[in-house]
């Protein structure tokens, strides 16, 4: 008997960057893949690659309520009209809106990716604190379908959920990260001349990018040469965004240059000498210091959850405290100044990726949790 899946996800171009690889790995295993999402109804590579699409409502202004509202009612239609045995929601915000959904259609096998808490967990002040105790009872219900997993992409997060009763400890899978194609991301060696620091990120406040510029001028200021690089482009829909007028104030003295965002990322991690991510946001693993990682290169990242994961201290990389340039400052003179300690840790970060992160690896592991969930649902449908 044919077996349907159907993604529910925030938008396509994460579709295409996180998690192609697990629906063509769905697709070879015999499922019949569909995926809803914003516009995914008018993606023609979709149809193309043999997947359906399910257009859904955007839902740009964040936490607006007819919004949210709009996409569990496309859900619930789409769920009637194509009657998928498995559904796999990517994405707090997603998984919460399909977990309401899927509610009402026990029929239906239910796997969640928390790949990250964001900004409801890492916001600060008043409003998220208020968001977090309204909607922990509405996570506790959505989250409840009989016939779940929720998988995880760092201890953390997973605990989180546990101990505030979110999700049943059986339901709760850790499955580290969305993988990384280690045959795209190839190692490189380090190029010559003057080294190259990089930071690549969507430009929000969170993921500490006044941190790398603080600490890039520290370390200038010290006369150490080194040419440092934010890659990365304005969003407009969290709240924690960083706008024009930020990252002009930040780029004024030269000493870091915006590239704005960079399409060929391989080339982007290959040109340079080390890999910063300074992040206090509620990341899964990151998918940029996995690629980073990929490539050979030495990370410094944050002691924080989800950043920590992608990193073995003093092996592959060094681990610093949240929001502290003085620290992240010395952490790059270090490696700027160890040529071989740098090159090393280099060497130990492709082999973490080749070991723990390959995509194909996160691949079976999400395939083992279909298979857990949906027998069940296919023999009751027999």
């Amino acid at each position: 008997m044919s077996k349907k899946l159907l993604y529910v996800i925030n938008h396509m171009d994460w579709f295409w960057s996180h998690r192609l690889p697990l629906a063509r790995g769905a697709q070879d295993a015999g499922w019949e893949v569909s995926v809803a999402a914003t516009h995914a109804d008018t993606d023609e590579k979709l149809r193309e690659m043999g997947f359906k699409g399910c257009g859904l409502p955007s839902t740009e202004n964040g936490l607006a309520v007819m919004a949210l509202i709009g996409v569990i009612f496309r859900l619930h239609k789409i769920i009637k009209t194509a009657r998928p045995d498995l559904l796999h929601a990517v994405t707090l915000k997603y998984a919460f809106l399909a977990g309401m959904v899927s509610r009402l259609h026990r029929e239906v096998a239910v796997v969640h990716t928390i790949a990250g808490l964001g900004y409801l967990f890492s916001g600060e002040g008043f409003k998220p604190c208020l968001l977090r105790a309204l909607v922990t009872p509405l996570m506790k219900f959505a989250f409840g379908h009989p016939n779940s997993r929720l998988i995880f992409q760092n201890s953390n997060d997973r605990q989180i959920f546990i101990q505030r009763g979110m999700v049943r400890e059986g339901n709760a899978v850790l499955i580290r990260s969305s993988g990384v194609d280690v045959a795209s991301f190839t190692e490189m060696p380090e190029p010559d001349g003057e080294p190259v620091v990089i930071m690549s990120s969507r430009l929000v406040h969170d993921k500490g990018i006044a941190v790398f510029v603080e600490a890039a001028r520290l370390v200038d200021k010290r006369g150490i040469k080194a040419k440092y690089k934010l890659a990365g482009g304005l969003v407009t829909n969290n709240p924690a965004a960083v706008t024009q007028a930020d990252i002009d104030e930040m780029v004024a003295d030269n000493v870091v240059e915006w590239m704005g965002r960079v399409t060929d990322m391989p080339r982007f991690y290959a040109e340079s000498h080390l890999m910063v991510y300074p992040s206090y946001y509620r990341e899964g693993v990151p998918k940029v210091l996995l690629e980073a990682a990929a490539t050979g290169r030495a990370i410094i990242t944050t002691d924080h959850p989800g950043c920590r994961e992608a990193v073995v201290d003093g092996k592959n990389g060094l681990l610093v405290p949240v929001k502290d340039a003085l620290a992240t400052a010395n952490a790059i003179e270090m490696l700027l100044k160890d040529n071989e300690r740098r090159r090393a840790m280099g060497r130990a970060s492709r082999k973490l990726a080749e070991q723990v992160f390959d995509v194909k690896i996160i691949v079976a592991e999400t395939l083992a949790v279909y298979q857990q969930v949906c027998p069940i649902v296919i023999a009751a449908n027999t």
